[in-house]
């Protein structure tokens, strides 16, 4: 099963935004991933073309899992 860690944000214009942490570390806190938000929010260094924000504001934080099952796998290929 994989694991992500999605960090959630609202752009300047109110568009949500996420970052994908693949292969995240188990168990963060909540204060740690809060921290690691703003972290993000307040570097103020990603910036669309237009030069608006794409993470002005902190959402949340998710760890995202996925099992693959295969159903059928060609022998041959």
């Amino acid at each position: 099963m994989s694991k992500q860690l999605e960090l959630l944000f609202k752009d300047a214009a109110g568009k949500s935004r996420k970052v994908i942490i693949k292969e995240p570390k188990d168990n963060l806190t909540p204060g740690q991933a809060q921290s690691a938000l703003d972290n993000l929010v307040q570097a103020d260094i990603f910036f669309g073309k237009e030069g608006e924000d794409l993470y002005a504001t902190a959402v949340g934080a998710q760890y995202v899992s996925r099992q693959i099952e295969p159903v059928y796998v060609n022998p041959e290929a």
